[in-house]
């Protein structure tokens, strides 16, 4: 099978651009303690005994119709070096250990609360969540990332994005909030008494839509001030396109550590025909069935680490995702070890270093278009957490892989050339990702220092 060439890594945007559609996987909820008139909209599934403002603000009924667009490549590069800086960020601070980010989880979530944000406070979502993309053309190219890969023909992607209000009488979604959420979300709105039997609930929507990959996003609701959770969850399933035999398996292999020590590991050996350098890095492109979605394996040189490499390229401006769309088409030899993860981060703080202060703030944060009260004054909430888990198995069938995404909302009153074949073997610290392939831009995105447990 001749392989596509692969426009990877925009290692580390996390947004494929592609292919629109209309739903977001993942089957209506109706949690038992959010009864059915409390229910305020479910973006897809039985619509019915919801209540009547609710059916009103739906799409179709007062709703918007969503658009779908093209990413153009500055858009495309915007997404890009956002997406790397915040992976950057995240692996410098983890000191050594496995990090595994999905960009895409993260921009459905922060997309949605994108829409309840002005002044200030959305300038700076854009500016570090967007690249600088607006937010009326990220909604857009969200909608149509959704499209893709809900679409997908050989592999098996589901995208699930809900929100969870405190049912307390207070507030209310804004018309035009709830239009934008379910319109290029599709989601799913509950109200819910926010007690334990609700954390449950959540937990147990994300397990239901990451595949159970992912059992839970919530230990607990820290605070009587948390009135919402704005929640993305994200599972892949995706067989490799050429399938390892049983002389391709080799068990009992070193793998060396970021410390020095040796793990031993089983490789799957296989030759690619995608090889690209970027920075002091040699990296392959490894197809999915169906030709739409490739892992990506980038090697740094000898001596130098994931943290020292990521920091070079961040440095010097390099553009992630053009290096992969013109990755060349020749033989590559490649190693890649079976390996499973588990990683969950809290990413308030590397957003605040990163520039984006004001939604995380009591006073600055402006969500104004987000909720108001009965009487239509605005109902003020400010981020307090961004709580984001992911998961992954590679072994020699494919890849399994998922992401859970929330943002976690507190109401103001809260104080808180035709050469001889390539070979790379990835028997050290290696970076890898999921990426689509058209537009090169990762949905997964990690950093692999150890083999330990």
């Amino acid at each position: 099978m001749k392989k596509k060439t692969v426009r990877l890594f925009g290692i580390i945007c996390a947004i494929m651009m592609l292919a629109g559609c209309t739903n977001i996987g993942g089957e209506a909820l109706t949690p038992p303690t959010a009864k059915p008139e409390d229910q305020v909209v479910s973006g897809q599934g039985n619509n019915e005994n919801i209540s009547s403002q609710a059916t009103n603000l739906t799409a179709g009924k007062g709703g918007i119709e969503a658009e779908t667009k093209d990413p153009t490549k500055n858009e495309l590069a915007a997404i890009s070096d956002a997406s790397v800086t915040l992976f950057t960020q995240v692996v410098n601070n983890a000191e050594g250990e496995n990090v595994l980010l999905s960009p895409t989880s993260i921009h459905f979530a922060l997309g949605m609360t994108e829409n309840g944000a002005a002044g200030k406070t959305l300038s700076q979502m854009e500016e570090v969540v967007n690249g600088g993309v607006d937010r009326d053309n990220f909604n857009k190219i969200m909608y149509r990332t959704s499209g893709k890969l809900t679409n997908a023909g050989d592999v098996e992607w589901n995208v699930a994005n809900s929100i969870w209000m405190r049912d307390n009488g207070e507030f209310k979604l804004k018309d035009a909030f709830l239009d934008k959420v379910v319109a290029y979300y599709n989601a799913q709105v509950y109200k819910a008494p926010f007690n334990n039997q609700t954390v449950e609930e959540i937990n147990g929507w994300v397990n239901e839509n990451t595949k159970e990959m992912i059992p839970e996003i919530l230990d607990t609701i820290p605070s009587e001030d948390v009135v919402m959770y704005l929640i993305n969850a994200i599972a892949f399933d995706g067989e490799w396109a050429e399938q390892y035999v049983e002389d391709m398996v080799r068990p009992d292999r070193d793998f060396t550590n970021r410390d020095g020590s040796i793990t031993k590991v089983t490789m799957l050996n296989s030759k690619e025909q995608s090889y690209f350098t970027l920075g002091k890095g040699q990296g392959f492109i490894k197809p999915y069935k169906g030709g739409e979605y490739s892992f990506v394996g980038i090697l740094p040189d000898e001596g130098v680490s994931c943290e020292e490499y990521l920091k070079k390229l961040y440095s010097s401006g390099a553009d992630f995702s053009k290096a992969v769309r013109e990755a060349s088409q020749e033989e590559v030899y490649v190693s890649l070890p079976e390996f499973s993860q588990d990683y969950g981060i809290q990413l308030s703080e590397t957003y605040i270093s990163l520039g984006m202060t004001d939604p995380f703030s009591q006073t600055d944060a402006d969500f104004t278009e987000m909720l108001q009260t009965g009487n239509g004054d605005p109902y003020e909430v400010w981020i307090s957490r961004i709580l984001h888990k992911t998961h992954i198995e590679v072994d020699r069938k494919g890849t399994k892989a998922a992401a859970a995404t929330a943002v976690e909302m507190y109401r103001k009153s809260a104080v808180v050339k035709e050469e001889p074949p390539k070979t790379i073997i990835l028997n050290r610290p290696f970076i890898y990702a999921i990426v689509e392939n058209e537009t090169g831009l990762p949905i997964f995105l990690g950093c692999r220092n150890t083999m330990e447990k």
